[in-house]
Parts: structure tokens; sequence; C-alpha cells
């Protein structure tokens, strides 16, 4: 009986080459043949071009919210709640609304006269020390490296660029916004040190005070540069230099008005050509200063009230030191010497008006002492 032969066992393969081999895989991946082979082409530079840097970088700016965008929003809506809760608690009193008509409020009648018999309006009153002079020779400088130089006779920075935007009638939108950029803490110091730099250039000039000033100009310059956002620089900066040189302007006519016949066209030229060049690094076309709304600065305040000319402003110190002089003097000697009571050489209208005052007023004690 013949035995079976024993078949061979295949042994198993040793290694991924043998393991393909055995599958009859020799290579791999196997080619794929893609029919429409520019679809495909299309499809890869579609792809590339939808993650590459540029593509990216646009999707986000366009689609994500930046964080100063959000700050300015917050800001503004901040502003007009408290603009309309001034408003409102302005009228709280005054309004007939709030009133009920079917019950008498006694008490509130009561506390409405009270207030107003009591309300006074606050008032800033300067001690002969705190008084600063109304003219360019009176003024001196006082550099101050941690902190800004303020501005002579207490002016308030913001009260000036709001003057300013003012006189160009801008609509309301438009005024908020440019408000907000305007008065920011970086634009208020441009204007403080920009004032004290031109002061010092034009009048006393002091080459260390000055360079110091320069280099802290153009930090706050950058500053806000880069504050303002990327939508509303062009507009803004074309329109930022003329605004800060009208405000350095009016500030030079708030702060010394008795020396306002110094700050002429060539003045307002040569402080225009400056701040142009450099914000902005071009000159501005001759006479631009021609479109400011600031004539009238000369004789009104920038709160509407009228100036006091310079000459009748003397007149009446000198009328004022001729009535101190007089009212020193004792009555009796008076009586006893009337050429006593000392005469000016020029008279003025205040001089005579006082003068008159005080001969009815000897004319009756004089009366009196003799019916005594």
């Amino acid at each position: 009986m013949e035995l079976p032969t024993p078949q061979k066992v295949q042994e198993p393969p040793k290694s991924f080459e043998e393991f393909l081999k055995s599958q009859n895989w020799d290579y791999w991946p196997r080619d794929v043949h893609i029919r429409d082979g520019d679809i495909w082409e299309n499809t890869l530079r579609k792809l590339e071009e939808a993650v590459s840097y540029n593509s990216v970088y646009s999707y986000l700016w366009t689609n994500v919210p930046r964080l100063y965008e959000i700050v300015d929003s917050m800001e503004s809506k901040l502003k007009e709640c408290s603009h309309l809760l001034q408003q409102h608690a302005s009228r709280l009193f005054e309004s007939d609304r709030l009133i009920s008509k079917k019950r008498t409020y006694t008490n509130l009648d009561r506390y409405k006269a009270f207030l107003k018999e009591h309300y006074r309006r606050k008032k800033i009153v300067l001690s002969d020390q705190m008084e600063t002079e109304k003219n360019i020779e009176g003024c001196t400088f006082l550099l101050k490296q941690n902190e800004l130089t303020q501005l002579p006779r207490h002016l308030d920075a913001k009260q000036i660029y709001l003057y300013v935007l003012r006189t160009h009638n801008l609509e309301e939108k438009v005024f908020k916004v440019w408000k907000t950029h305007i008065l920011s803490d970086c634009s208020i110091a441009l204007l403080h040190d920009c004032f004290w730099w031109w002061f010092l250039h034009k009048f006393k000039p002091d080459k260390r005070d000055q360079d110091w000033l320069f280099d802290r100009i153009a930090e706050s310059y950058v500053t806000l540069f880069m504050r303002i956002p990327l939508r509303r620089k062009d507009i803004f900066f074309q329109m930022y230099p003329d605004w800060l040189a009208q405000a350095v302007y009016t500030t030079f006519q708030e702060s010394f008005p008795e020396s306002c016949s110094l700050f002429n066209d060539n003045f307002k030229e040569d402080l225009g050509n400056t701040i142009f060049l450099w914000l902005s690094g071009l000159k501005p076309a001759p006479g631009f200063w021609t479109h400011w709304k600031l004539q009238d600065l000369c004789t009104t305040t920038i709160h509407g009230c009228r100036r006091v000319p310079v000459k009748l402003r003397r007149g009446i110190m000198s009328s004022q030191e001729h009535t101190s002089a007089t009212v020193g003097l004792k009555i009796e000697d008076i009586l006893k010497n009337p050429r006593a009571l000392p005469v000016l050489k020029e008279e003025s209208a205040a001089s005579k008006v006082t003068t008159k005052v005080l001969g009815v007023a000897l004319e009756k004690m004089t009366l009196e002492t003799l019916l005594s």
C-alpha cells in the first residue's frame, strides 16, 4: 500500500514585499485612471488657492471682528447713553407728564422752589497768585517731562477742539465719529505740545525744550495713527493737520488777547505750513487759512462772549486806580483841602463817570456835615 506523499507546507511571508507578492500585489498603489483629467487639475488648483496665505488672511480680515472696532462701538454707545441720561435728568423736574393730575404734590413744588432759589452756577475764582498775563511777554514755559504742560489761562484743550469742529457745521453722525478720535488722549497731547513748541519757536526760543517737545509730538502722532481704524485713516489724516493748526491758532487767540495783533496772516501761514509738513510731509496751498471760520476770535471768545478792547480795558484800569486812590483819602482832608482830590490828565469815559459819582457823594456828605 502506497503511502501519500507529504505536501510541502507554504511558509508564511516574512516581509512586506513577500506579502504583496503572495497576494499578487507586486506594486502599490496601482495606477488610477481618471477620465476627466482637466477637472481634477482644476480642482487641485482651486484647493491650492483656497489654502494659500493671502486667501486665509483676506478671509480672516473680512469676517473676524477686530477688537478696537468693538471698543470704539461700545464707547460711542456709552457716550450716547450718557448724553441721553443727562438730557433726561435735566428735564426731570420740568416735565408735566411726570406729574399726575389726579393728586397734588406740594412737596415737589416746594423742592422745585428750593432748588430754584438756592441754585448757584459753579464759577472758578482765581486769586492774584493764579491770575496769568494776557500777553506774550507775561507768559513763560515750564517743561514737565512726565506730564503735559497746561495751556495758559487754564484753557481746556477739549473745548478748543470742540469749538473748531463746530465751526465746520458737520453732520451729527460725522461729528460724533470725528469727536471720538480728536478728543483722545494722544490728540490732546498733540495740541498741548504743538502749542508750546510754536510758542518757543516764535517768541522765546529754547532748543533743548523744543527738541524734547518735538520727540513727544512724534510719539503722540504715531499713537494716534495706530488707533485710527484702517477704513478711516485716509480721510481723517487729510483733515486732521488743518484741524490741529486751527486749534493751535485758537489757543493763541484765547491765551493772549492783548497780543492778537501778532497773530496775523503770516503767523497763520507759517503755523499751518509747519504742522502740515510734520503730519503729512506736504505743504498746503497758499492761503489755505482763508476757509477758517475763526475771524471773530479777535473780538469774541470761544464761549461767545465779547472781548473788551485793549484801550477800553486800560481806561477802566486807570479809572479803578484813580478811584482806589480817592477812597484812600480821609473825608476830613478832602473837606479841608478840595485840591487834595487826585485828577488824571486824560480822563476816559469811565473816569468821568467815576468822578461825577464821587462829586455827588462829596456834596451830600458836606451838606450832612453842615446840618449836623
